[in-house]
Parts: structure tokens; sequence; C-alpha cells
């Protein structure tokens, strides 16, 4: 939340009286900035120029009397809201009665006592604060709130044209799958958005009537402030898990979408896309290592090599793991003179021989019907030598995993 600026309260105190504002004076003058006026009328035109946060004001007085300055600054927006509170030598119940009535806060009888008026003065001053406070935090929720809904809007907008482009590519089908997985993942934040947003505006909408009637109690007030704080941290908590994910994917489907090559740091990449697959992998007991040097860079087609992972993943995931509740997958690199090896090794069932030799084939699979289309690891192959001018090989053994050595250029040519 934004804190208020630090400074003395301004407060104005007109009594036709100068002894009785020299009292005043002199209990406020150390905590407060104290400005005084002896009419009505010189009340007014203070005010016409400057914001008090607090005015002690007499009521009878030559002149405009104070029930006729209350109801002037009651009929002006910029005045309306600050707090009244009348000074009075009279102990008329109908006077008081009808100063509340033009919007008064509070009565304080002459002679005063320094103990009674410094405390009632000090918790109009406390409630005032408090009043600012609550609007900068709208303000303050509102362009949050702004900010972020933009954020994602020009998130979505990626999001949308990216699939229209993916949908043109056979071998880019899978990532329909990455699509659907963010976007179930995106409902959980949004709809605690959507609640919690729904919930402050309740809340400010009774407030506000509160406020209007008279009948703000600081308790009311207190809460109502707490309540404003968390639900501002839980909108922030959830816009920001939002747009994160979104931002990971944003990359992930603009190289996914575009056969351009450009420079990339490796293990940026790699981890980028297994955060797009962690919303569909998020439920699987197995989990994903990553052992690669932060310094490997690439000029190479992100989009095709992202194809290649998620595939391999993939195929762990259904083939690999089958049976098995501790599956590792581990995604190392190595950096030689003019290529990179990357490396793609499970923990799994492992393959016997006559099924190495027909990896590779298009619609091959044991999982056809089962999950299975026959065509990711067919996918790979030709991502691997057709699109990343690369190569690649299997070696298995049954019961102890598979391994997929992926030789790639450094920099790919033209």
């Amino acid at each position: 939340m934004t804190h208020l600026t630090t400074r003395k309260p301004i407060l104005l105190v007109v009594d036709d009286q100068p002894s009785n504002i020299e009292v005043l004076h002199q209990i406020f003058k150390v905590d407060c900035e104290v400005y005084m006026a002896t009419s009505g009328e010189q009340a007014l035109a203070f005010c016409a120029t400057q914001l008090p946060d607090l005015i002690l004001l007499d009521v009878v007085m030559p002149g405009i009397d104070g029930h006729q300055v209350c109801t002037e600054l009651g009929a002006d927006l910029r005045t309306r809201d600050i707090p009244v509170i009348f000074v009075t030598g009279h102990s008329n119940p109908e006077d008081e009665t009808e100063g509340l009535r033009l919007g008064a806060v509070d009565f304080i009888s002459k002679p005063v006592n320094a103990s009674v008026v410094r405390a009632r003065v000090h918790m109009q001053l406390m409630l005032r604060q408090s009043l600012r406070q609550v609007q900068e935090l709208n303000e303050t929720l509102e362009s949050r709130v702004a900010q972020r809904t933009a954020e994602l809007h020009r998130a979505l907008q990626d999001l949308r044209q990216s699939q229209d482009n993916l949908a043109h590519s056979e071998a880019r089908a899978t990532l329909s799958t990455l699509i659907a997985g963010v976007s179930h993942e995106l409902g959980t934040p949004l709809g605690n958005s959507k609640m919690v947003s729904s919930t402050l505006a309740q809340q400010t909408r009774a407030m506000a009537q509160d406020l209007e009637s008279g009948q703000l109690k600081r308790s009311s007030l207190d809460r109502y402030v707490g309540q404003m704080s968390e639900g501002v941290h839980l909108l922030e908590h959830n816009l920001t898990r939002a747009v994160e994910l979104l931002t990971a994917f944003r990359q992930v489907a603009a190289d996914q979408a575009s056969e351009q090559h450009r420079e990339f740091n490796l293990d940026l990449v790699v981890r980028e896309i297994l955060h797009t697959l962690s919303p569909s992998l998020k439920f699987q007991p197995h989990r994903i290592v990553v052992e690669i040097a932060n310094d490997i860079m690439m000029d190479s087609q992100p989009g095709a090599l992202g194809q290649v992972i998620i595939n391999l993943v993939n195929n762990a995931f259904l083939h690999a793991f089958e049976g098995r509740t501790d599956g590792v997958l581990t995604i190392s690199a190595r950096l030689d003179t003019d290529s990179v090896a990357l490396t793609v090794t499970d923990n799994g069932v492992g393959m016997p021989a006559e099924l190495q030799t027909k990896l590779f084939e298009p619609f091959f699979s044991t999982k056809i019907g089962k999950g299975g289309t026959g065509l990711g690891m067919a996918i790979v192959q030709n991502l691997v030598t057709k699109a990343l001018g690369g190569r690649i090989k299997v070696a298995s053994t049954v019961g102890h995993g598979t391994r997929f050595e992926i030789v790639l250029p450094k920099v790919m040519p033209g």
C-alpha cells in the first residue's frame, strides 16, 4: 500500500475571541500546524486556498456563524469531507442536533478541557488519515489491476496468434496439449482474482454507504483497511502467477510458430519449455532433472528444438515410466568445438532391440489407441535431421532405461 507523506496535520481554529484561539493554539502547537481565523468569513477564505485536516469551529460568531460556515463547507466538493468539531459555550441539545445534521463530527464545550479536546481531535485526525489511506489503496488497486489486465490481454493476444500459426504445422500439433494445460492452469489464478475483486468491490460499496450515512465506526474502518490490504496481496499473487505462466509460454509459442533461427541460451530455452509442460505433468510422480551449463549458446531454431524436447518428454512419461512411480528423466548437454551433444536419459523400463529398430518409423507405437499416435518419434527424427541439421541415436536396455543422444551444430548453416 502507498504510504502517506509524513507531515504535521493542519488544524484550523475559528473563534471570534482571541483568548479562546490562544488556548487551543497552546494545546496543539506541538503536534499540529495550527492556523487561526477570527470570523466565519476568514475561515471560508482560508479553505478556499488551503485544505485543513480538521476545523475547530465556534458556533456563535458575528457575521457568518458556525452553522452557516459548516453548511457552506458541506456544499463544496473540495471541503465537504473536512471534519468539523464545534466548540461552543452553550449546552443546548437542539444546537448539537442541528450541528450534527449540518455535518459536524463532534462537540466540545467551553471552557475546553485540554485532555478531552486533544483526545477527540486525535481520534478524528486518525480517522481522516485512515480514509486517505483507503482512497490511496483504492487508486493503487485500480492501477495495478489495470496494468495486470493489460499484460494478460497482450499475452493472450500473442497466445491466440501463435495458436493460429501452429495450426498450419503437422509437426507442431502436440503444442495443443500445452495450450490446453496453460489455459487450465490460468483458470485458478484468474478465477481467484475475479472472486477477490468482486469481494473488494462489495466491501467498498458497503463502506461508502456507512460513510455517507454517518454510521462509520473506527472498528469497521480498521477491519475494512485490513481486508483491502489482504485482498490486494491476493490479487497481486494470483495475477503475477498468471502473467509469469503466459510469459514463459509466449516465448516458447513464438519460437514454435516461427521457423527462423536465432541465438539463444540452451539451458534457458530448455527450462522455458519444461515450464510450459508443468501444468500437464505436475500430477505425475516422476521428475525431470536438467544438467546443462548456463553458458552454452547456440544459433539455431529454438522452436524445432522445443518440439524435439516436448516429444521426448511425452514419450518418456507415456512409455518409459509405465507401471513406475519413481521415474527420473535427465536432460544434459556438452559443448564440443562446433557442435552440442544433447542427451535425454530415463531410468524407465527400456526397450528390446527389435523395438529400437522401428522406433523412428511413422505410425509405429506400442500405444496406438491408448494415447499414442505413432508420429512422435518420427517427428523428432525429422526435426533433428532436416530442420536442425543434426543426428539422433538411441540406446536402450530392458529394465535399465533409454538414452537419446542428439548432436546438433552449434551454429546452424544458412
